[in-house]
């Protein structure tokens, strides 16, 4: 039975664990390095220690991008940060101090449930001091700075939202590949479970009949109620033979052997069984064995059949009974086998007539 390779569960988290690191690792390097560039542009030493530790802070803030930050990280971010940009406007520094800022509030605003109302909440926090100073000292140009403010909130803005898309959709991928290892799984078990009805159920069917006859006989014809015994011993005997090839991988189904089987057990049950025998070897010649194992099964179990005809070419197979006593019912085992037959480009059919039913699979 099939479970989830433990190397490949392995390869995936190591890959989820890498696209991490990677994620971060960029935005830290990029968040330091942007802060270092602005921190060179500064003439007065306020400015320029407040840029590299606010930067400083920013770049371990940008650590936290996958999950909310630490209170006291963000509310010290926060603070110096815009405190540092304050410091630029009123000393009329490098306008690239935004930077600090522009990384801590973006941050936020990627997190935020409510992207709109987020972003537009941080652009307020840039834009007013700007205005303020700008109302302040009039005579200076302060477009660099407006422009630096929001060139930068945007720029930051759209990476953040851009790195947690980039990961969501990573995180996806590894969803639906586990959920695609799950479903394989799934499948596999279901196909053992099948293969297991079929071949212990076949059995059971046939060993009660086997045992019904050897009571019958058991008076009259000793003889013939030892053999039966003897049949249903070595038909026990063969199934658990076939339950350790299944549960080891290698079992297989030969046409040829179920028909046989199918021929002496409809002759043991006094159904006369005629065969068409024009059948070669096909690639799905273990398919059509199932379909044999399980018609003969169903007509030993369902029917009063009297006669039974089985027609086979290389491509297609039918079963012909009489004695059925109406419409089937439930018919499981045939309709796990039609889903197999359907995967391999084929068909597998059933209709009844008039006390006869069909049973016809074919290979395109």
């Amino acid at each position: 039975m099939a479970t989830e390779n433990p190397a490949r569960t392995a390869d995936g988290e190591r890959a989820l664990r890498r696209m991490r690191y990677y994620t971060t690792f960029s935005g830290c390097i990029l968040a330091g390095g942007a802060a270092g560039l602005a921190a060179l542009g500064n003439l007065s030493p306020i400015t320029l220690i407040g840029t590299l530790i606010s930067g400083a802070l920013a770049t371990w803030f940008a650590a936290h991008w996958e999950r909310r930050p630490p209170v006291a990280l963000t509310a010290a971010t926060l603070l110096l940060s815009f405190a540092n940009w304050l410091a630029t406007l009123v000393l009329f520094e490098s306008p690239m101090n935004a930077v600090p800022l522009a990384v801590t509030i973006t941050l936020l605003v990627s997190q935020a449930r409510h992207l709109l109302r987020a972003a537009a909440a941080g652009l307020l926090l840039m834009l007013p001091p700007v205005g303020v100073a700008a109302a302040v000292a009039p005579s200076l140009n302060w477009s660099d700075h407006v422009l630096m403010a929001v060139v930068t909130y945007g720029i930051w803005l759209v990476g953040f939202l851009l790195n947690r898309y980039v990961w969501n959709l990573t995180v996806e991928i590894d969803a639906a590949r586990r959920a695609s290892a799950d479903l394989a799984i799934a499948q596999e078990r279901y196909r053992f479970a099948a293969d297991l009805h079929d071949i212990q159920g076949h059995t059971l069917h046939v060993t009660q009949l086997k045992l019904k006859l050897a009571r019958r006989l058991l008076d009259k014809d000793p003889d013939g109620a030892r053999v039966q015994l003897e049949e249903a011993q070595e038909l026990i005997a063969e199934t658990l033979a076939n339950t350790r090839s299944l549960a080891f991988g290698d079992r297989t189904v030969s046409f040829a052997s179920e028909l046989a089987n199918a021929e002496a057990l409809f002759s043991a049950a006094g159904i006369d069984c005629s065969v068409i025998p024009d059948h070669a070897d096909s690639p799905d010649d273990e398919l059509f064995g199932l379909v044999m194992r399980e018609a003969t099964t169903n007509i030993l179990r369902h029917s009063q059949a009297r006669s039974v005809t089985v027609s086979v070419t290389p491509t297609r197979l039918t079963v012909t009974n009489d004695g059925a006593s109406g419409p089937p019912g439930s018919l499981s085992g045939l309709a796990r086998l039609a889903n197999r037959f359907q995967a391999a480009g084929g068909v597998l059919r059933t209709f009844s007539n008039d006390g006869t039913f069909v049973t016809e699979a074919e290979k395109r």
